[in-house]
Parts: structure tokens; C-alpha cells; sequence
């Protein structure tokens, strides 16, 4: 076999784990890891799903004790199967490895993904149209706090099995690969195992040149993401894919549990909100959060079953609330506050609350609106009532006048 197994160069005085199913793949890694001399753990999940399962872990402990190689193997049968059984099985599988990463002090974890698994997961990404972070699959990343390796990118399936033939070393191969059950199987059986080396060639260039664009398109979404308030028209600015990317992973960073369930057509709702001429818009991404546009601003927020609050002030004081800050100690005559207007209360704005201005009454939400109050702060908005139950204040900050006197008393809206 050529030498390109040789050109990994990891500390050899680091524990390693291997990840080994048993078949060709993850049994060549392991031979080839082996005959560098890395110190190994070997790690193997035996689902009993197949009637060769006891076999192949049996051949694989053999394997590891004439070697003295430290295995560990787990029984999936003991926690319970829920929803997809390939997604269950990957959860089960990395959630061992990561307990095997932490006894051992592992400096990473070896897995033997290859160059058909590399263009087998791209030509799904592509089939799927979804929104990923790198086409492919990565030579070394990052699972669970574990680093993950994969030197086995340049191999094909059938090198791998020729190696393992050729050093006689045991494998098995899954019968369920063998089936087109699966959407990867018929990717697998039915394109890539019928490329020639030349196709195979261009596929993965393909791959590079999507990666760099792609890279392009990330370093425009940094910018926006690190800019302190999302601004709409800053967004559409974008090309559609800097908008797509940036539209998951502003949710992905605040919600990562949302990662799988953020569809295309949801990013699609997410984009005719901000490209909406309504002021005011917003959609549940997953409860209890939403994401809201407001006016010219749009950012995620959790919605909160009641906003309603009120505080009895009975004579000045500093109240600091988790809905706003305010001195009522300084001088309050230019709110049209005195020593008999006490008891005041501070709650809430509520619907069809109005206030007086001159000889007219104007609708409290009315106002909210015109001073661009985005809408999920306008439920909660502070207003002053007297003794009387007259509004004598509402907190607004857009003319210099109404700055002066909020600044007066300190008036500070959370």
C-alpha cells in the first residue's frame, strides 16, 4: 500500500481513542495507528442489531488482547431507543466515546471516515439545499469537547479494503450497507461507487472551491453578528446565501437546541419578516422564543406570560426595579408631580390607558408607537399615575426636551 497513512504527525506520547466498528474502514485505521506505535483505547458500540454483532466484537477483542490494547465496549441495548434509529445510535455512540475521552485524558479520537464518506455527505448536502458549515467532512473538528481526527479522507472504500486484506486483518461487513434503504446508501451504491478516480478528482475540487466561498460568505456573517444591535437594513444589504447563514447561525447561537429543527422554509419565513414592510412582525422559532422584527431591529425573545407589574410609591424615593431605575428624590415639578399627588403608582401600559396633553387626549400606545417603542418593550413600558389616577408621565426619550427631563431623574428604562 502507498504511504499516505504515514503523513499524520500527532504527539506520539498522547493516549488516543479509536473509534472501531469492525468493519474495513475502522479496522485499517486501527492496524495503521498501530503500526505508527500511538498509544490507543480502543472504543466499540455493539447495538445487536445484526446476528454477527457478538462476532465481530468478539474478533475485535481478539484482536486488541494479542496486541495489548486497551478496549472498551458498550451495550447498547441497555438505554432505551427513541425516534430515528441512526440519530439515536450516533447520540448513544459519541456520548461513550466522550465518557472513554475523560478517563482516559484522551488528546483526541480517531475516526475512520474516507473519501466516500467525504462525497457521499457532500452530494446530500447539495441534494438537500439546507444551510451547512462545511461541505463534506472536516479532517479534524470538534464533538462534545472532544478533538476529532480523520485521517482516512484520502483513502477510498476499496484501498482500505485491499489494506486490510492484504495485512490479514479481521473485518466484517455491515449488511445493512448493503441495502438501499437509506437515502446515503442509494447516494453510495447507486453514484459514488461508479465514479472513476478522474470524477472522483473533481468532485472533491468542487468541494475545496465550495469551502472557500463558503468561508467568504462566513467572514461577511462575523461582521454582522458582532455588530451589538441587528440592524434590518444592514441584512438585506447581503446576497441571499450571507443572508441564509446569517439568519441560522444568529438563532443557532442563542438557541443551539434549534439547530436541526431550523428548516429552509423556516429561515424562508424568518427573511419575508424582515423584507416585510409591516413595523412590527415576529414568529415562533420554538416555545417559548420568538424571533421579532421592530421597526428597524430585529433580534430573539422570550416571550413571558405576564408583563404586568405596579409599585405604591408614597413619598419620593429611588425605586430600581427589574423594569426601569428612576430618583424620585429630585425635583419632579416639570412632571406636573407634587407633594400631594402621592401615593403614585408605576405599573405597566395598559390598553386604552390615555394621557393629557394641553386640552387633548392622546392613547398611551398611540404615543409608543410614533417614539418607535419596538413592540415587545411596549408591553412592559413604565407610566407615572398619580393619586387621582391621572398618567402624569411617561418616559420617552426621542426629543431633546424629553431627554432632559428622563436625565433629570435618572429615569433608566430596562
Amino acid at each position: 500500500m502507498n504511504m499516505k497513512c504515514l503523513k499524520i504527525n500527532y504527539p506520539k506520547d498522547k493516549t488516543y481513542l479509536v473509534a472501531v466498528s469492525g468493519g474495513p474502514d475502522s479496522m485499517a485505521l486501527l492496524n495503521m495507528l498501530y503500526s505508527l506505535k500511538y498509544k490507543l483505547v480502543i472504543c466499540h458500540v455493539n447495538y445487536h442489531k445484526r446476528k454477527e454483532s457478538d462476532f465481530e466484537e468478539q474478533e475485535l477483542c481478539k484482536y486488541a488482547k494479542e496486541r495489548n490494547i486497551p478496549v472498551h465496549v458498550m451495550d447498547a441495548t441497555t438505554i432505551k431507543q427513541e425516534g430515528n434509529f441512526q440519530a439515536w445510535a450516533r447520540e448513544v455512540r459519541y456520548e461513550f466515546f466522550k465518557k472513554q475521552y475523560s478517563i482516559y485524558h484522551a488528546e483526541a479520537l480517531f475516526v475512520a471516515h474516507q473519501e466516500d464518506d467525504l462525497l457521499e455527505t457532500y452530494l446530500m448536502q447539495k441534494r438537500r439545499k439546507g444551510i451547512v458549515s462545511y461541505y463534506g467532512i472536516k479532517e479534524e473538528g470538534e464533538l462534545l469537547g472532544m478533538k476529532i481526527l480523520r485521517p482516512l479522507l484520502n483513502f477510498t472504500k476499496q484501498e482500505l479494503l485491499d489494506y486490510c486484506k492484504r495485512n490479514q486483518i479481521f473485518y466484517s461487513i455491515d449488511s445493512s450497507n448493503l441495502e438501499d434503504q437509506y437515502t446515503r446508501n442509494k447516494i453510495r451504491h447507486q453514484v459514488v461507487e461508479k465514479l472513476d478516480a478522474l470524477k472522483r478528482e473533481e468532485l472533491r475540487n468542487e468541494i475545496n472551491i465550495q469551502n472557500q466561498r463558503l468561508n467568504e460568505h462566513f467572514n461577511k456573517v462575523e461582521l454582522l453578528l458582532n455588530k451589538e444591535e441587528k440592524n434590518v437594513d444592514d441584512f438585506i444589504k447581503e446576497d441571499e446565501l450571507t443572508q441564509d447563514i446569517f439568519i441560522y447561525k444568529y438563532i443557532t447561537k442563542y438557541l443551539p437546541f434549534v439547530s436541526n429543527k431550523l428548516s429552509k422554509s423556516r429561515i424562508f419565513e424568518i427573511k419575508k419578516i424582515l423584507f416585510s414592510n409591516k413595523a412590527n412582525s415576529r414568529i415562533l422559532l420554538y416555545p417559548p422564543y420568538y424571533f421579532v422584527k421592530s421597526y428597524n431591529v430585529f433580534y430573539i425573545s422570550e416571550s413571558i406570560n405576564s408583563t404586568d407589574y405596579a409599585y405604591i410609591i408614597n413619598e419620593p424615593s429611588i425605586l430600581d426595579t427589574k423594569e426601569f431605575y428612576v430618583d424620585l428624590t429630585k425635583d419632579t415639578s416639570p412632571l406636573n408631580i407634587y407633594s400631594y399627588s402621592y401615593p403614585l403608582t408605576i405599573r405597566n401600559v395598559k390598553r386604552g390607558d390615555v394621557v393629557k396633553f394641553g386640552d387633548i387626549y392622546k392613547k398611551v400606545n398611540r404615543i409608543l408607537i410614533d417614539e418607535k417603542i419596538p413592540l415587545e418593550k411596549r408591553k412592559k413600558y413604565p407610566v407615572i399615575i398619580d393619586k387621582n389616577g391621572d398618567i402624569v408621565y411617561i418616559p420617552l426619550y426621542r426629543s431633546i426636551n424629553q431627554k432632559v427631563i428622563a436625565n433629570k431623574l435618572s429615569f433608566v428604562v430596562k
